[in-house]
């Protein structure tokens, strides 16, 4: 209760002085305000209260708008001395010897303890404020964990620094081991310094670059931090504060994602009045005086960064300039392609047959071009037939004449016909191997001299990943030939233009993807399981951005894609949020798999029909062959060691019975129930697959109730040493 309150009267002080029995904060000048450890007469040391309150004071500080730089001192002889032995030991061994928990209580009640201490110098850390340290006499221990989460260290010519707790029968857990190699350069030296737990001296400390300036004294260290932070003080606070952010982010990424992070915070940044008012103070060679910036919920580092990766891919302006002919993009996945890449200001060839309204589709090359340039694009709307080398070539053709040359192609145009053998007419197999096959092909080779020239090209195609299973090829044979054919450009031109530094990749959806034409062909049935097909252009986008010569080559699916980039909201993508989805063809069957619940209770009856028959060849044919692994893995050592039968009972839509007979012989394993079985086990399909695959053990199924047992409990026991064989093996 008393940290809180500490809490909201840091939050809120101005001029005044806040005093407690450990801490003393105020603000030594305009915006500086002074946090001074106030326990002279225990060295400053720690324990849990003093990390309570310390956190409290941070956050408080954090949030307070009047607040912009802070320096952090001690009082009497030593900055800090470290944990306070006595006290901690007692809290800890407090919990130890409590006889009211047991071993596992006792355990989450010291994480606890450990938890608060770390939190409470990690507040200083993520403060949105820069914190300047000032260090003299003794730093030892919980000091340095206090002030490696500091931005500026500076120290007194006498202080001396030991990292303590090797010496004290522990391992340093409150911070120092995890960012003393992030301050310092030298793994050797940090590990010497931990492990020796050896007293180095201020010059020392300098020189290994944990502090970055010495004083005499100190009043004279407490005076240059105070001086420092009024410098500070007197800067924009969104462009400090923002400076700080990156600095810790850049710190634990990489670069590429550290200039990624800070591009998309200056787009909302560029625009405050702070950058107005210091060009107007420059120009006027006067001194700039800022507004104070109100706590807002963004300003943390952890919320920032889950803002950004729950949203949509930002737009950053990289495609600017940029030229992509895109097949099939006056309407559906292509134009919403389109209208993603125009948004950075790429100029857009809608290079689709659509030159007129169709009767139930809306639509054409001129209203999609139209749209582009809103978005603040160019388009060139060219009517092609991608079948026909010559359209395929004026169309080429033109568009360089126009913007110059190519740096994308993405070939979405494509032919559908879900029909089996004898229902596919062979106009309709010409017309779906001339558009999705050679079409992609014909205009792949005719762009191919252009993004040669081009500075990281990319061709995509939006085709499926290459599953040879004969699920995707029984019911409509030819129209799975005709995608293939693009997947097959993929897999050769990928590796035929690598060293042209040329990307070729595939991108497929893992859901339904909710069209004008999957409207008009379903009657309107199944829009509640299917995604927007922005959810195809935000994947295309960041597949696009990704540096060619590295990133080829790949059967990407929507949704991993996005998840590669951050983005962990795919609600926003669903045409009806909370709905069950429904999973798209020529998925790989560990993924289909996960839609089995959703496409059961899917309103799309005639594809729910369609899927869970798929679903269930899918787990018979596993089942099958755990069955046939099982036999494999059976011996007359086995049996003389279990001697006996067990029987699974699998419920479900493979419902059947699985006996395996540890016996007789070197064992067996039959569908026949035998008139007694020393264990019978009930689970449904799903789950029986999960046992001998490891992905579920029979302790936690029973446990949870998706696996019964009856009969002897000791040899049902005995048998998951033979399920971890399975896992083993398959």
């Amino acid at each position: 209760m008393l940290s809180r309150q500490l809490f909201q009267q840091v939050s809120r002080l101005s001029t005044s002085r806040i005093l407690s029995a450990d801490f003393e904060v105020t603000e030594a000048s305009p915006n500086v305000f002074h946090v001074e450890l106030n326990r002279p007469e225990k060295r400053n040391t720690f324990a849990l209260e003093q990390w309570m309150k310390i956190g409290e004071i941070f956050d408080g500080l954090s949030k307070n708008p009047k607040c912009r730089a802070i320096v952090l001192s001690g009082r009497g002889k030593s900055f800090c001395a470290g944990i306070n032995l006595q006290e901690g030991f007692a809290e800890i061994m407090g919990m130890i010897n409590n006889e009211e928990l047991d071993i596992a209580r006792k355990g989450r009640k010291v994480g606890e303890y450990i938890q608060t201490a770390q939190d409470g110098y990690t507040a200083i850390e993520k403060c949105i404020k820069p914190v300047i340290v000032a260090i003299h006499s003794h730093c030892i221990g919980a000091g340095i964990d206090m002030i490696t989460a500091c931005d500026i260290r500076y120290a007194t010519t006498d202080a001396t620094f030991s990292i303590k707790e090797v010496d004290v029968g522990l391992a340093a857990d409150v911070g120092t081991l995890n960012r003393i190699q992030k301050v310092v350069s030298s793994d050797s030296l940090t590990r010497e310094l931990a492990l020796t737990a050896r007293d180095f001296t201020a010059d020392e400390a300098l020189n290994y670059g944990l502090v970055s300036s010495l004083c005499p004294d100190r009043e004279a260290v407490i005076k240059k931090a105070l001086n420092t932070a009024a410098i500070i003080a007197e800067k924009s606070p969104i462009a400090v504060q923002g400076t700080k952010l990156h600095l810790n982010y850049s710190r634990d990424h990489s670069v590429r994602e550290s200039l990624d992070y800070i591009k998309v915070w200056n787009q909302s940044q560029l625009l405050s009045e702070d950058l107005l008012t210091a060009g107007m103070a420059s120009m006027q060679k006067q001194k700039a005086t800022f507004k104070d910036v109100d706590y807002v919920q963004t300003f943390d580092l952890k919320s920032f960064s889950r803002v950004v990766s729950r949203g949509k891919m930002f737009n950053t302006g990289k495609f600017a300039g940029k030229t992509a002919i895109i097949s099939g993009a006056s309407r559906g996945i292509g134009k919403e392609i389109a209208l993603k890449l125009a948004k950075d200001g790429a100029n857009i060839v809608v290079a689709a047959k659509t030159t007129t309204p169709h009767p139930k589709l809306p639509g054409t090359i001129f209203t999609a071009a139209e749209e582009i340039e809103k978005a603040g694009g160019k388009a060139l709307p060219f009517p092609v037939d991608v079948r026909d080398e010559k359209s395929v070539s004026e169309c080429v053709q033109e568009t360089v004449k126009k913007f110059g040359g190519v740096d994308i192609l993405i070939n979405n145009a494509s032919a559908i016909s879900l029909t089996g053998t004898l229902d596919t007419e062979m106009k309709r197999f010409d017309l779906m191997h001339q558009i999705n096959t050679r079409g992609t092909f014909l205009l792949s080779k005719t762009c191919l001299p252009y993004l040669k020239q081009a500075k990281n090209p990319h061709i995509l195609n939006i085709s499926p990943p290459l599953i040879m299973d004969s699920l995707w090829f029984r019911s409509h044979v030819a129209y799975t030939m005709a995608k293939y054919g693009m997947s097959m450009c993929v897999l050769g031109m990928s590796e035929e233009l690598r060293s042209d530094g040329i990307a070729v990749n595939a991108l497929w959806p893992l859901t339904a993807i909710w069209t004008a034409a999957m409207d008009m062909l379903s009657s309107g049935e199944g829009s509640d399981g299917s995604r927007h097909p922005s959810i195809m252009a935000d994947s295309a986008y960041a597949i696009l951005s990704r540096r060619a010569k590295e990133y080829t080559g790949n059967f990407a699916i929507d949704e991993d894609i996005l998840k590669e980039e951050g983005i962990t909201d795919f609600e926003r993508y669903a045409v009806k949020p909370g709905s069950p989805l429904i999973a798209d063809y020529f998925l790989p069957a560990d993924r289909l798999k996960q839609f089995q619940l959703t496409i059961d209770s899917s309103k799309n009856a005639k594809r729910s029909t369609s899927r869970n028959a798929i679903s269930k060849e899918i787990l018979g044919k596993e089942i099958e062959k755990i069955s046939g692994v099982i036999q494999s893995a059976l011996n007359e050592e086995l049996v003389k060691k279990l001697n006996a039968i067990f029987v699974f009972n699998i419920t479900g839509a493979n419902a059947k019975s699985v006996t395996i007979n540890l016996k007789e012989g070197a064992g067996s394993v039959t569908e026949a129930k035998p008139e007694k079985a020393d264990v019978e086990f009930t689970c449904s399909d799903e789950d029986f697959l999960k046992l001998f695959t490891g992905e579920l053990s029979a302790l936690v199924a029973f446990s949870m109730k998706k696996l019964q047992i009856k009969g002897n409990m000791q040899k049902a026991i005995a048998l998951e040493g033979l399920m971890k064989k399975m896992k083993a093996k398959m």
